[in-house]
């Protein structure tokens, strides 16, 4: 622990020994990114879940292969086909730790708390938390067995790096891609893509993305396309840009973590934000070491992003 300051005559005059500093009861946090898309997927996708070894989502992958026109002396098949499956995801668990020294709580109490530690080391912790999902979600490939699966495997014509999404190798089963395409310039053809792509996706405009993903320089170059569109309606005030922007009246966000040149088109019908209900955001009991000074406490999360319909969504690459 840091004293404010060396006290005495050297350092201490008149005013500063007879005024105490105006300090206010909150922090601004310094470090915090807008986690745009962890959010929309808590308001849209968020589902609480009552344990279980793993997720699975139930699919039906084909049609009845017996349908078709038939004459009046015509014979219908009778073979039984396969039609249903299943896709498994595993838990993934972010866990964090909470340290509190004695001699800190100590002093960190009565009249002379202007904030309390615990709770400030707890709000840390939490937006730590939600800053890690936010940049596993975005990463370029799901790092490990232990982590969330990131929406640029879901959203992938190509098997993982880490192995088959969901237990469905996408080499046998072509139904379990997305659509993915190498794109270029926004100015000339990233427009064009993200139209050509919304549609091949979309059922013929009947299931279309809800939400658009991309980096802030992507974000940047699309807001430049509708720049000749603006139109002044208020004749004492030039006011330049849109508060927000959209695809098709469906939201346009960049998150800090979205990788370079790419866009991601999602329909979150089809994307769940799982939670173990009984891990979520759970705090551990406190423990202490034999002669230890200070307690501590683990804070743990258990999570996974599971699709059940990858082709309905598009990702765009080598976007400038």
């Amino acid at each position: 622990m840091a004293l404010d300051f060396t006290r005495g005559p050297a350092a201490v005059d008149n005013l500063l020994a007879t005024t105490l500093h105006e300090q206010k009861d909150q922090f601004t946090e310094q470090w915090v990114e807008n986690n745009v898309v962890l959010k929309f997927l808590e308001k849209e996708s968020k589902e609480l879940i009552d344990g279980g070894v793993s997720i699975i989502e139930p699919l039906e992958y084909d049609d009845n292969g017996t349908v078709g026109w038939v004459g009046r002396t015509s014979t219908v098949p009778v073979t039984e086909n396969e039609f249903l499956t299943h896709a498994r995801f595993a838990w993934a668990t972010i866990a964090g730790a909470l340290v509190l020294n004695d001699h800190d709580m100590a002093d960190n109490m009565g009249k002379n708390q202007i904030i309390s530690l615990s709770e400030a080391k707890l709000k840390n912790l939490m937006r730590t938390m939600d800053d890690q999902l936010e940049r596993a979600i975005l990463d370029a490939s799901t790092a490990d067995a232990n982590t969330i699966w990131t929406l640029y495997d879901i959203v992938d014509s190509a098997n993982p790096t880490l192995g088959s999404l969901g237990d469905i190798s996408r080499s046998t089963y072509t139904w379990w891609s997305a659509t993915e395409a190498s794109s270029g310039a926004m100015a000339t053809q990233g427009l064009e893509d993200i139209r050509t792509y919304e549609a091949t996706v979309s059922r013929s405009m009947s299931d279309r993305p809800n939400l658009h993903v991309t980096t802030q320089a992507m974000y940047l170059a699309y807001q430049a396309r509708h720049t000749p569109l603006e139109r002044f309606t208020d004749r004492k005030v030039g006011d330049q840009e849109f508060d927000s922007l959209a695809f098709a009246k469906k939201p346009v966000v960049f998150s800090f973590a979205a990788q370079s040149g790419t866009w991601l088109g999602l329909n979150t019908k089809y994307l769940r934000f799982r939670i173990n209900k009984n891990m979520n955001f759970q705090q551990q009991p406190w423990v202490r070491g034999k002669g230890e000074q200070f307690k501590s406490a683990i804070v743990q999360t258990r999570c996974q992003l599971t699709v059940t319909r990858p082709k309905s969504m598009f990702k765009l690459t080598s976007l400038s």
